[in-house]
């Protein structure tokens, strides 16, 4: 693993192959590979997506390597979290892949989610983490993470990969997770919000959901329970209770103001 950015590298290369090919070509504009590091993945991408595949680098040296070894490949040597998407070209529908840095995959997948432009993607996490992206309502793995990715996006499990897949070997096993979208949120502004709330929602995850909101939006906890009994939930419900469009429908009416 490289100190300064958290890598570790796919050696796989069956695996390598099946992640590459779980986005074809059609349908999509362009097809973005993050922190391609030694090409494990590229060598897959590049003859799927010829000119259409651009690979954001963060380190200088590999973004160099990959240049040299896929010289169709456009590069870009950046950190994706400070990108401006609309570099990558005219807008269109975009596939995203990518053996995502441990410490930012979360970051990466929220942009992605929330990106005019996302298509579709194909990234690999941690296996903990995964597991909360993907979290069922209830679970102990359920949360705030969870229901940003679920109610942007549908969610299936492409595979788990055993440590000794990646060179230097983790301490962890990995997940690759596929996202397709979910039109729900038009407008960003709209995203923001419902992502806001149901932070606040998950702020306090051992104490009841109308303790949570009142501690988030500065509401009177009556008030808040009086909503939420208002829209047919127990005040005394946890945070992790509540199905993600149940969050939809709850940020819609705590965002109107008095009761519903």
């Amino acid at each position: 693993m490289s100190p300064k950015y958290s890598q570790v590298f796919l050696k796989d290369r069956a695996m390598c192959e099946r992640i590459a090919r779980a986005l074809g070509p059609d349908g999509f504009k362009r097809a973005v590979e993050i922190g391609p590091g030694r090409g494990a993945l590229t060598e897959f991408l590049a003859p799927l997506w010829g000119e259409r595949l651009s690979a954001v680098e963060i380190d200088p040296l590999l973004a160099v390597r990959i240049k040299e070894g896929f010289p169709g490949v456009r590069v870009l040597n950046s950190d994706f979290l400070a990108l401006d998407l609309g570099t990558l070209g005219e807008p269109g529908s975009t596939a995203f892949v990518g053996n995502l840095p441990y410490e930012c995959s979360t970051a990466i997948l929220l942009k992605v989610l929330g990106s005019d432009i996302f298509g579709g993607a194909v990234f690999m996490f941690q296996l903990e983490v995964a597991r909360k992206i993907a979290a069922p309502v209830g679970g102990h793995d359920y949360g705030y993470l969870s229901v940003a990715a679920q109610a942007q996006s549908e969610i299936s499990l492409l595979s788990d990969v055993p440590a000794e897949s990646f060179s230097p070997v983790p301490e962890v096993d990995s997940s690759v997770l596929s996202f397709r979208p979910l039109r729900r949120f038009p407008e960003g502004e709209t995203r923001a919000s419902f992502l806001a709330f149901v932070k606040n929602a998950f702020s306090h995850r051992r104490k009841t959901l109308a303790n949570s909101l009142a501690f988030g939006t500065g509401l009177l906890k009556s008030e808040v329970e009086g909503r939420l009994r208002d829209a047919g939930f127990d005040p005394r419900l946890r945070p992790q209770n509540l199905s993600v469009e149940d969050y939809i429908s709850l940020a819609s009416m705590f965002s109107r103001p008095g009761r519903p």
